[in-house]
C-alpha cells in the first residue's frame, strides 16, 4: 500500500537520492530540493512512501508550484514527479499524481483559493504524457524546440 503525505524535511535525503536515480543529468540534488522544500507554499511537495521490511520508506515524489502568485483560482505546475527506479511500473506515480493533487486542492481551500489550472512540461519523447493526459485530462499546447536536452511539450490541464 502507497501513503501519500506530504514532504518534511527529513525526507529531502531519500527524495534527493530519487531525483539524482532519475534524473541523471541534474546535479546537486539536495540543495535543489532544499530550496523547493523552503519555498512552501508556493512549492509544495508530497512524498509517496511504501513499508518495506517494516520501514515505511520514500520511494517518490511530487512538486507542485503556485503560478504567478497566491490568487482565487491557482494555476499549478507539475513541476516534477519521480518514483525510484526500482518502485516504477506499480502505479505509484499515477498514485502520487491524484492523492497529492487532491491534498492540495483541500490546502489551496484552507487558503481560499480553488484550482484552475494544472501545467505540466516535459520532454517530447516522454511516455508519461500519457499519464498526464490519463490522470489530469492535460492535452499537448506548445512545444518548445532543443530547451533543455531536447524538445519540451507544454501541457495544460483545463478546469481540473
Amino acid at each position: 500500500m502507497i501513503n501519500v503525505r506530504w514532504m518534511q524535511e527529513a525526507d529531502l535525503p531519500a527524495a534527493a537520492e530519487i531525483h539524482h536515480e532519475t534524473f541523471v543529468r541534474q546535479q546537486r540534488s539536495l540543495e535543489w530540493l532544499q530550496c523547493h522544500y523552503n519555498a512552501f507554499p508556493q512549492c509544495m511537495g508530497l512524498v509517496a512512501e511504501k513499508e518495506i521490511d517494516g520501514v515505511p520508506t520514500v520511494v517518490g515524489f511530487i512538486l507542485w508550484l503556485q503560478k504567478s502568485g497566491f490568487r482565487a483560482e491557482a494555476v499549478l505546475e507539475l513541476s516534477l514527479l519521480t518514483v525510484s527506479p526500482v518502485h516504477q511500473g506499480q502505479g505509484i506515480g499515477q498514485t502520487l499524481i491524484t492523492t497529492s493533487l487532491e491534498q492540495v486542492r483541500g490546502f489551496l481551500a484552507e487558503q481560499g483559493s480553488t484550482l484552475k489550472h494544472v501545467m505540466v512540461t516535459t520532454r517530447a519523447d516522454n511516455a508519461a504524457q500519457m499519464l498526464y493526459r490519463k490522470t489530469l485530462g492535460a492535452e499537448i499546447e506548445a512545444t518548445l524546440s532543443d530547451f533543455y536536452s531536447a524538445d519540451e511539450v507544454i501541457m495544460i490541464a483545463r478546469h481540473v
